[in-house]
């Protein structure tokens, strides 16, 4: 070929081709990169203005560190497609909201700007604000101070504006009242436990009846069709345990994520007495320092009219006073202190716990190592997939592949369960998905089929063959007799305490109280608590209950359990009353009223960005992800 295109080329007009095609390459190539200088960098458009990918990219990156730090690993691309939907959907939102704050003329004072940024916990020191610390804690998540102030200030105009649409929505009084009619309804009843075990042992039937048994219930004496496989499987998941990551990349990736995580809180659990009086808060401080335990502090600070709190996992601006939270966090666990002066009294106090909030440094360590090994094996997965199907393209056997493809191979006889011939779970390596996916494909193939690779869940692939086929078959009545005669008697245990629980159920819905009725037969009766549609009742099915909400005084259900049947018939009914339960009734109307305003921001939120014709670049959007 090269050397006809030589001779090809001693020919002037061929000449003159060739030079031709050469300009046209280089013109083509110079108008692509003067289309890619000039191409737009819009991920959206909100009312006329661009949205640069940049702030969803950021948005976007910032969200995949804390699934990476959540101990996710390295997100597949369907997670990681709902990432930048959602940091798109967030940049969309604030910018069609700064918007209408324009429109509206929102304007935010610096006094609450910076009332704001000062009330945030990670800013301050012993409860007042702390610059130092405010620009370390911006620093290490890798945001300027006037970026984050601009969130901020958005973030305050934002709750005015919304404040004030969103300040007159709130649910009807009709609706709270049948709603919390519906929550908080109480009802009482009486139960009725048949179980099998209290059922008299059948005399054992002749053979022929067993045998009309095994006869007449296939099912439960067929074995399953069975299936003999071949299988590998190219995972990340499987290889990453095996990668290995040098120590430095461990060591950097590590200090990445630890500038990127907030600084952990010191956190105390405490057990606080408070009282009035100096003698009082002695006396108090000797008996506990004579291990006293916490129940006989609680019993004895009454008697002084003294008050006791157990704070767990507090941190220190959350103890109430900053004389006892100083004391508190100086303190040494397991001693008791004080007595400590406070603006209410005195306080006598011993910790019970040391801890921090954050992120531990060895599981943080061990989470970046996952991390990178996962990052890793999926490197290597994409690199030997292309191998791996050449081989298998090659007819190359499965147990002759290169032991270099990093492949995890099986080999065994199954179920369409996934079972192994005993029963047990069949040994197949991976997570639960991507055994659903091997079995399917085992007992979708017919023996004998060539081996094809398979795109298995969370960038995996597998291959597999299938060497036989075992198919159903009803066992031998003599093979299984004993478990002939085991099944015939629990069926005749099961009819025999059924009939008893019919009996009652009956009895009861004909008019007779469920007491008498059990008495005739020996049982107990067992009375519930009063019981709500969230709070069901013990000693009673929980399927049951929706039943018992259908029902009238006086009428009975009955239902099966694993070990026996449960009859019950409803008591009484006790309606709600919103005046004599304030504090529940308040908590669903702030939940209904929470609700009802969250649908319209929603609402709001929908149709601004409807208004504004927000569009979306998504071949930019997929860039962002892929």
């Amino acid at each position: 070929m090269i050397v006809w295109v030589r001779k090809l080329l001693e020919n002037w007009v061929a000449r003159g081709f060739f030079a031709l095609l050469v300009i046209g390459f280089v013109f083509w190539g110079i108008s692509n990169v003067t289309t890619l200088i000039g191409s737009n960098t819009a991920v959206a458009r909100v009312g006329g203005q661009d949205i640069d990918v940049s702030l969803v990219q950021a948005a976007y990156q910032r969200a995949l560190n804390q699934a990476s730090q959540n101990g996710q690993g390295q997100p597949d691309l369907a997670t990681r497609r709902q990432l930048a939907l959602g940091a798109l959907s967030g940049v969309l939102r604030q910018q069609v909201l700064q918007d209408e704050q324009r429109r509206l003329g929102v304007v935010v004072p610096d006094s609450a700007l910076r009332a704001m940024i000062g009330a945030i916990p990670a800013f301050q020191t012993n409860g007042a604000f702390d610059e130092q610390k405010f620009n370390q804690v911006l620093q290490q998540n890798n945001i300027t101070p006037d970026h984050f102030i601009g969130e901020i200030k958005d973030d305050i105009a934002g709750r005015q504006m919304l404040g004030a649409i969103l300040g007159g929505v709130a649910p009807p009084d009709e609706l709270l009242k049948q709603l919390f009619s519906y929550i908080a309804e109480q009802r009482f009843a009486a139960a009725v436990n048949i179980p099998f075990a209290a059922q008299a042992q059948p005399k054992p039937p002749g053979d022929d009846v067993l045998q009309r048994f095994w006869h007449n219930n296939p099912a439960l004496f067929t074995s399953p069709e069975l299936r003999t496989a071949k299988i590998v499987i190219l995972s990340p998941a499987l290889l990453a345990p095996k990668e290995v990551v040098a120590q430095a990349d461990v060591d950097a990736a590590y200090d990445r994520a630890a500038a990127a995580t907030p600084p952990a809180v010191p956190l105390r659990s405490v057990q606080v007495i408070s009282v009035d009086n100096l003698a009082a808060s002695s006396r108090l401080e000797a008996a506990w320092k004579r291990n006293a335990s916490w129940a006989e502090m609680q019993a004895m600070a009454k008697k002084f009219g003294a008050s006791t709190i157990e704070l767990k996992q507090a941190k220190q601006v959350e103890i109430p006073s900053p004389t006892l939270g100083a004391a508190v966090f100086a303190a040494q666990p397991g001693q008791v202190n004080g007595p400590v002066a406070g603006t209410n009294g005195m306080y006598v106090f011993k910790v019970t716990d040391v801890s921090a909030s954050g992120t531990d440094a060895a599981a943080l360590r061990a989470q970046v190592l996952q991390s990178l090994q996962m990052q890793k094996a999926q490197a290597d997965v994409a690199q030997d997939v292309d191998n791996l199907q050449d081989a298998l393209a090659g007819q190359t056997p499965l147990d002759q592949l290169p032991g270099s493809l990093g492949l995890t191979a099986v080999e065994g006889t199954l179920d369409a369960n996934g079972n192994a011939a005993g029963g047990t779970p069949a040994p197949i390596p991976g997570g639960a998905d991507l055994k659903a996916a091997i079995v399917k494909a085992v007992f979708a193939a017919h023996a004998g089929d060539p081996a094809q690779l398979t795109n298995g869940p969370d960038g995996s692939y597998f291959a597999l063959t299938v060497s036989a086929v075992t198919p159903p078959a009803l066992q031998p009545y003599a093979q299984v007799q004993a478990k002939v005669l085991s099944a015939w008697t629990q069926q005749e245990i099961t009819r025999e305490a059924e009939v008893q629980a019919a009996s009652l159920m009956q009895a009861v819905n004909q008019g007779q109280s469920l007491a008498d009725a059990a008495k005739a037969i020996g049982a107990s009766v067992s009375m519930t608590q009063g019981f709500t549609r969230a709070v069901p009742p013990s000693g009673i099915p929980s399927q049951m209950v929706p039943v018992l909400f259908t029902l009238k005084p006086g009428q009975a259900t009955m239902q099966q359990t694993d070990s026996g049947f449960s009859v019950a018939a409803l008591v009484k009914i006790v309606q709600p009353d919103p005046a004599a339960d304030p504090a529940d009734y308040a908590q669903l109307q702030q939940a209904m009223t929470k609700e009802l305003q969250n649908d319209a921001g929603e609402s709001l939120l929908s149709g601004l960005q409807k208004r504004d014709k927000v569009t979306v670049d998504q071949k930019l959007l997929a860039q962002i992800y892929q």
